[in-house]
């Protein structure tokens, strides 16, 4: 039974349909990269790395008009992704990693690659690219590499790489232009992804990786874009279209205000990042806050009840002394004192004292009541 072709997609779609602020998709290369098709008349498309399938999608659209065929290989597709090439009669997907995937394919004419951004797969994909390729090297793109994976390591999963080509890296902190070194804000992989802790170096990064495979190929040429976090165009020079290629890249290699661009939109982006980091950290403190003011207020109702339950009880106090002080036998006590301490200067029980000594206790008495004794 046939399936529908997925349907055109708008190669310029509006801002609500084309994701946050950041762009990073190889999908943004969209109008270079289709033209480089039909250039090089190919009719089968390797895409490493399919994310949502958004360039999937177009991809599929173009080898549908040309009846060619498109291979996607994600090691772990999203939904959309897979819908997409299970819909389409020119699609397929290998659900592995590209070093799995490539060495059993077939050889195609223009492979994308937007896998896992480090050196050791890159290169290793080149080197199965190359090896299943034989003597007519294809086109291939590669994404990113520019900052921030051009002179730095990304792992999406270091543990399936050998030990000794994984840099020290960290799922945490961020990379900022500028620095080698990680920090706390900037560009980071939020647990999605680590960097490596340095920038630079032998064996790290992208285009490192690409610069280490052309070191010893000279038939081969590289081309960048440099936007978008850097389009890399490796192609043979020998190519019979290989001047359409070049001279197509070459309108966006230069361009000095694309690179100013680029610069300008990383700048601000890292600065999106560092308010962002800053309000997070404010709003920590907000809650720290939040949370001791709670704690101070249940002290607060706490005290409040203590001291409802002092004025009760200091009521009740001063009722006993008015009583006590009305009574027929504490009259007689207090003449009883007044002979006892007679000639004496120690005070002795009188009416006037006990009285003096419950008026604090008494709803609406100043704080400040004396307390002293009358002299009997």
């Amino acid at each position: 039974m046939m399936r529908p072709s997925p349907p055109a997609v708008d190669q310029n779609p509006p801002r609500s349909e084309r994701g946050g602020l950041l762009l990073y998709s190889l999908a943004e290369f969209r109008e270079i990269i289709l033209e480089c098709l039909d250039l090089v008349g190919g009719r089968s498309v390797v895409e490493i790395g399919g994310e949502d399938g958004t360039f999937t999608a177009e991809l599929l659209s173009w080898a549908a008009a040309r009846d060619g065929r498109v291979s996607c290989i994600d090691p772990t597709p999203s939904t959309g992704l897979v819908e997409l090439v299970e819909a389409s009669d020119v699609g397929e997907l290998h659900r592995c990693t590209s070093l799995e995937a490539l060495p059993a394919m077939p050889p195609s004419d223009v492979y994308l690659v937007d896998g896992d951004h480090n050196y050791f797969t890159l290169l290793h994909e080149l080197e199965a690219i190359e090896a299943i390729s034989g003597p007519a090297f294809p086109l291939v793109f590669i994404h990113d590499v520019g900052w921030p994976s051009g002179r730095r390591d990304m792992y999406y999963s270091p543990e399936t790489l050998p030990a000794e080509a994984v840099h020290p890296y960290d799922y945490g902190r961020g990379a900022v232009i500028g620095s080698s070194d990680l920090v706390e804000t900037g560009f980071r992989g939020e647990g999605e992804f680590a960097w490596a802790e340095a920038e630079g170096g032998p064996a790290n990064g992208v285009l490192t990786a690409v610069e280490q495979f052309l070191a010893d190929r000279p038939q081969l040429k590289l081309q960048v874009v440099p936007c978008v976090f850097g389009l890399g165009v490796v192609y043979p020079s020998d190519a019979p279209w290989a001047d359409a290629v070049g001279a197509l890249v070459r309108t966006y290699e230069e361009i000095p205000l694309l690179e100013r661009l680029e610069q300008n939109r990383l700048d601000l982006y890292l600065h999106v990042l560092a308010l962002q980091h800053a309000q997070f950290e404010q709003g920590l403190h907000v809650r720290d806050v939040e949370v001791e003011n709670r704690g101070l207020w249940a002290r607060v109702h706490e005290l409040e009840a203590e001291m409802a339950g002092l004025s009760q009880r200091s009521q009740q106090l001063a009722a006993e002394v008015a009583t006590t002080v009305a009574a027929r036998s504490f009259t007689i006590a207090e003449l009883l004192s007044r002979l006892h301490t007679r000639g004496s200067d120690k005070p002795g029980i009188s009416a006037a004292r006990m009285r003096s000594l419950a008026e604090p206790l008494l709803p609406g008495a100043p704080p400040d009541s004396s307390t002293a004794s009358p002299t009997p």
